[in-house]
């Protein structure tokens, strides 16, 4: 925290004093390389504007969303063994509105994530997931219903049993009870193709098949608008995934999970986000290792951010995230968390 306000300051003062420069016509942009960079994010900014405004006179209203952070893994498979890396984390996201009317909307949406890891090739993904969808405002605003399809691809270069292509529908109700508070409950099936795991039969034979699961789901999400400072959201998702994976049924669970989260303005410029996740698996054959009772997971998750408006687009973040899974499968009890920092490009 001191660090980030000593950083706050100077650049304050840096340009405090480049104000007093060019009233008496001194060049300091060499001097004062942090100037040069801020005139640079600025004029980017510049740039896009103009694009908004006219997508806008065509009905379209464009966001689009770039992040690029540096960070640190203490446990990148997820297991007992704790291999640590760090890692490049770049993210791209861009959503496109088309209004048809003042309550009828298209939205397509695109969102890209992968992560390198430098020493540990098992941890890199690339993520992609695209959506496309229909929406109606009810009512004068107060309901809205809608419904979409996306497809995902992930891909894990080092790992191809863990690659897959997913395809899914979703419908959902919106109610605005009041213009600060609202709730929503979703519907969504989920269908995926695992592109080189192969399946075991009851006697752990592989048979030449390809892994699929099919995932039927419901979502409930309550949201709260504090004075124009605070965000609060809560979500709870239920669903149940269903594998052609024969051997102990290894992938048929139920699943149950819980995550309220918060963002708060501590300035114009300076906020902070968390969010709080515990999520339980009950599996329907699998049996623990230790007492061939039932296998279950008990997931508890942590992540807080604090973030700082360098402009209007670019805002520079400090992450933290913690994870940890207790179960009655020794096997699979295990902690991590990862570090990380960067900055974020938004418009």
């Amino acid at each position: 925290m001191k660090k980030l306000l000593s950083c706050l300051i100077l650049g304050s003062l840096l340009f405090s004093v480049n104000s007093f420069a060019q009233e008496k016509e001194i060049d300091v942009s060499d001097k004062y390389p942090y100037m040069k960079v801020l005139d640079t994010l600025t004029y980017v900014e510049t740039f896009t504007q103009p694009i908004k405004r006219k997508l806008r006179e065509g009905k379209v209203d464009l966001n689009f969303f770039a992040g690029l952070l540096q960070g640190f893994d203490s446990n990148v498979n997820l297991d007992k063994n704790k291999k640590k890396d760090g890692f490049l984390d770049t993210s791209l996201n861009t959503e496109a509105i088309y209004n048809y009317t003042d309550d009828i909307r298209l939205r397509v949406e695109n969102d890209t994530n992968y992560i390198l890891y430098y020493t540990r090739p098992e941890g890199t993904i690339l993520d992609i997931d695209t959506e496309a969808g229909l929406e109606t405002d009810l009512l004068d605003d107060m309901f809205t219903v809608g419904a979409d399809y996306g497809f995902g691809y992930v891909m894990f270069p080092s790992d191809k049993d863990g690659t897959y292509i997913s395809n899914r529908v979703r419908t959902f109700l919106k109610n605005n009870i009041t213009p600060n508070l609202y709730h929503q409950i979703s519907y969504k099936f989920m269908h995926k193709d695992f592109s080189h795991y192969q399946t075991r039969n009851s006697n752990r034979i592989r048979t030449g098949s390809l892994r699929k699961d099919n995932r039927n789901g419901a979502d409930y999400e309550v949201g709260l608008y504090l004075f124009d400072r605070a965000i609060l959201r809560a979500n709870v998702e239920c669903y149940y995934n269903e594998s052609n994976y024969k051997y102990f049924h290894y992938y048929d669970y139920w699943s149950v999970k819980i995550r309220p989260s918060a963002i708060y303005m501590i300035t114009d410029k300076l906020y902070v986000s968390g969010s709080f996740a515990y999520q339980q698996r009950n599996y329907d054959d699998r049996l623990s290792t230790e007492d061939d009772e039932h296998v279950y997971d008990d997931t508890y998750s942590f992540n807080a951010s604090l973030l700082y408006d360098i402009t209007n687009s670019f805002t520079a973040a400090i992450n933290f995230y913690y994870i940890d899974n207790v179960s009655n499968e020794p096997l699979q009890e295990y902690t991590g968390g990862t570090v990380s920092a960067g900055i974020y490009y938004s418009f």
